[in-house]
């Protein structure tokens, strides 16, 4: 008798064609043919320039889509009037004016939306401008005054070969997917470090295709802008550590009472651990979720030689020690 052949799994398969397909969408919306600006938008964004500030920015697109919309809200609510007093069924009325609404509200969404593109128009050309800005907060912390295990500690959770890859790391977004099918849970990103800093600085967190294609054209542009270097003190110094804390002075302080200088390894493993999920890993509301987190910075630390067996060990046995005098215990 035969043996009847075993089926493969095409999940492999099925993965794999879906990070192909985002890899291409992000590749065709940087590389490929760029739609014209229209003139109101090139208008308002060359004001920007002169005088970069946002309440500059007038929005002539946005008004210009609403008040189109406006009037057909006015339309749609004349027309609601006359077939309501008509003979016609009293669905016809009650139709119009939801047409009404609806057209209402797409002005909104229409002018939120020309808003929204100016800003981002804007925000492309004036990189330098904002960056400038941040570093003259006066609780900016050079990248010479972050120890080293603390930027080892951060880059082997988040992007090991942050200075290997350019603004994207193709790579990475298929092996962490593989990953974290293979874990069963989301243990890796995909995004490289200088994703993440712009992210956090110039756009918003929402999961859409539109957003991620706006994350790597300016992820592209800021790498041109700006050494490795450059962009991990940025990274260090606009990350959220959870618990209200924005920097790494602020985070510094407020889990140890101390200044970045001094923080240790286990220290220094706990605020890399951190950016992943700031709120939900908060060591005073969630001990055994964030030891379980730091943990995991200290094993990429040893596998990619950040540290040796004895310096992971150690960290493992002493813990990390909260300002508030509580041990977060690692073993």
């Amino acid at each position: 008798m035969r043996k009847k052949k075993q089926k493969k799994s095409r999940l492999p398969q099925i993965v794999g064609l879906t990070v192909l397909f985002i890899l291409l969408f992000i590749g065709w919306s940087m590389l490929g043919p760029q739609p014209e600006i229209p003139k109101p938008i090139s208008q308002a964004a060359d004001d920007f320039k002169k005088n970069p500030k946002i309440e500059n920015i007038i929005d002539l697109t946005g008004q210009q889509a609403k008040a189109v919309t406006d009037k057909v809200g006015d339309a749609a609510k004349s027309a609601g009037k006359a077939l309501d007093g008509a003979t016609l069924p009293d669905k016809a009325g009650k139709l119009a004016d939801s047409a009404a609404k609806g057209a209402d509200k797409l002005g909104k969404q229409v002018k939120q939306g020309g808003d929204s593109a100016l800003v981002k128009v804007s925000t492309v050309w004036h990189v330098e401008e904002t960056v400038t800005s941040l570093r003259s907060d006066p609780d900016w912390v050079s990248l010479q005054r972050i120890p080293d295990h603390t930027r080892k500690a951060l880059l082997a959770i988040e992007d090991h070969d942050f200075y290997k890859h350019g603004a994207l790391d193709y790579v990475g977004i298929a092996r962490a997917a593989f990953a974290n099918l293979k874990a069963g849970e989301v243990q890796q990103g995909g995004s490289t470090l200088t994703q993440q800093m712009v992210k956090n600085v110039f756009l918003s967190s929402e999961q859409t295709f539109t957003r991620k294609a706006e994350e790597a054209i300016l992820a592209t542009r800021v790498e041109q802008k700006y050494s490795k270097d450059e962009i991990l003190e940025i990274y260090f110094n606009t990350t959220y550590f959870g618990a209200g804390a924005y920097g790494i002075r602020d985070a510094a302080k407020k889990y140890f009472g101390k200044e970045p200088a001094k923080l240790t390894l286990p220290e220094s493993a706990m605020l890399a651990a951190m950016p992943y999920a700031p709120s939900a890993l908060n060591p005073y509301e969630n001990p055994a979720g964030c030891a379980k987190r730091v943990r995991l910075v200290l094993k990429e630390m040893l596998k990619y030689g950040y540290i040796g067996n004895t310096e992971c060990e150690d960290a493992l046995s002493r813990g990390v020690i909260l300002k508030n005098g509580r041990t977060l215990l690692l073993e």
